[in-house]
């Protein structure tokens, strides 16, 4: 069962963000820091801020979180990190498959039992059935980082505190 965000939403101040392999881990860093490190004003609700990237790019994203906490921890603030795994389907191109040998089936000098070889043009080759794409899951990997604990997280996907 996938994780509300929206009821997240509604109590705290939730900030989303996407690594991709041109992200720069720099500006991405301070982002973070600069938004854990704003504190939250009487009538303000507390941030989260939410890291997401899919599985190509999750070493990028774990670069940026550990640099993010510790940038914080040097500032002394305190950082509460939740991870979580999850998937979703996305099409990737089907790769073809291509028959050993060099040859294809029946090409002459090929022993085919005497047939005769006016018929060759007969045949034609279907398109695949299945498309040029298929459905693949892609893991995907969200961290969500505070600055006070937060409940739903906890239970949903246990708590990391910085040390």
């Amino acid at each position: 069962m996938p994780f509300d965000q929206e009821a997240l939403a509604q109590k705290y101040q939730l900030t989303k963000h996407r690594i991709i392999s041109s992200t720069q881990i720099a500006s991405r860093t301070t982002t973070i820091v600069s938004k854990l490190t704003h504190p939250a004003t009487e009538g303000e609700k507390p941030v989260i801020v939410a890291l997401t990237a899919e599985a190509r790019v999750a070493s990028k994203l774990i670069s940026v979180v550990e640099i993010a906490k510790r940038d914080l921890a040097s500032k002394g603030g305190e950082c509460f990190q939740y991870t979580a795994l999850s998937s979703r389907i996305g099409e990737v191109p089907r790769e073809r498959k291509v028959k050993g040998g060099g040859r294809a089936v029946n090409q002459p000098g090929e022993d085919d039992g005497g047939a005769d070889e006016e018929g060759d043009g007969d045949f034609q080759t279907m398109p695949d059935p299945m498309g040029v794409m298929k459905k693949r899951n892609t893991p995907v990997m969200t961290i969500y980082l505070s600055s006070v604990a937060v409940k739903e997280l906890r239970v949903a996907y246990g708590e990391q505190r910085q040390s």
